[in-house]
């Protein structure tokens, strides 16, 4: 049975299935530059509505997600905007960027002289970013991110189970498990299987498991979450007959069309640079949890 794919060796020694170039703004106040700085490039840009005003618990985990987007192995390099005044200050998101051996570099708004200079001074280094080559690499160095075990159903189980005997590693959202990672935390190496805390949406939670690590997310579909992720392929499998009827546009496949070893085999062509259907529509969401008010 298969057990690699073609992927992009990090520094850091992560792997990454997609190799973008991120402009990443610490705070909303921060977007319009974040697109300006990518606009007619190879580079994507994330929107978010938070990162000023935040306090606590609620703005340690604000970073701790923009530093786990902003590192994933996904990303070749990534560009940290700020404002300059904000809650969750971009220099600490930067640091944290550091710490994790990715390719970064921070500008502010205000201490660039404006937002175009901002946009300009992030233009200027993603274009000097060097690409890497894909070359093999074995599934152990593969997370797959996944919806709660329970909703799976038994052939969503079954597919998990395939994956963790091929020697892949699985990160599942989860709402009462107590020993469940908090959210957005990375899965330490040693672990092959880890819950992490569910977000309050599907948006949110698939921002949580990519910031935990995961490179490809699973889902079986919800007729009310069709999207994908920015940095993140996600596979979108229908395990109802009428899924297939009304959605087939919108589903890279039903779940019983393969046997587990064969969707673990597709997995893998996804992980090598195969499109998901959401990656081939542009259809993508990203939503940060929040556990507090804003002031």
């Amino acid at each position: 049975m298969r057990t690699e794919f073609m992927g992009y060796r990090r520094s850091g020694g992560h792997v990454g299935v997609r190799d973008y170039l991120l402009a990443l703004p610490s705070v909303v106040c921060a977007t319009r530059a974040a697109f300006w700085a990518v606009e007619g490039t190879d580079a994507i840009a994330i929107e978010h509505p938070i990162g000023c005003a935040q306090i606590g618990a609620d703005r340690e985990q604000t970073r701790r997600v923009l530093v786990g987007i902003g590192a994933h192995p996904n990303v070749r390099a990534a560009m940290v905007i700020g404002l300059g005044c904000e809650g969750v200050p971009a220099q600490e998101v930067y640091q944290g960027l550091l710490d994790r051996g990715q390719a970064t570099a921070v500008a502010t708004i205000q201490e660039s002289g404006g937002t175009r200079e901002a946009a300009q001074a992030a233009r200027t280094f993603l274009a000097g970013v060097k690409a890497v080559p894909r070359e093999q690499v074995g599934i152990q160095d593969l997370v797959l991110g996944v919806g709660p075990i329970e909703a799976l159903g038994a052939a969503g189980r079954a597919l998990v189970e395939a994956f963790l005997d091929r020697g892949g590693r699985i990160v599942f959202s989860a709402t009462d498990d107590p020993g469940a990672l908090p959210y957005g935390t990375p899965i330490p190496p040693s672990v092959r299987c880890a819950a992490m805390e569910a977000g309050t949406g599907p948006t949110e939670t698939m921002t949580g498991l990519a910031a935990c690590g995961a490179q490809i997310l699973l889902g079986i579909c919800d007729p009310h979450n069709l999207g994908g992720h920015p940095i993140v392929p996600v596979i979108r499998l229908g395990a109802d007959e009428r899924f297939r009827r009304a959605l087939s546009d919108d589903m890279d496949g039903m779940i019983g069309d393969r046997d587990p070893d064969g969707w673990v085999d597709w997995i893998l062509a996804v992980a090598s640079g195969e499109m998901t259907l959401s990656e081939s529509l542009g259809t993508a969401s990203f939503a940060i949890e929040r556990i507090g008010p804003t002031l």
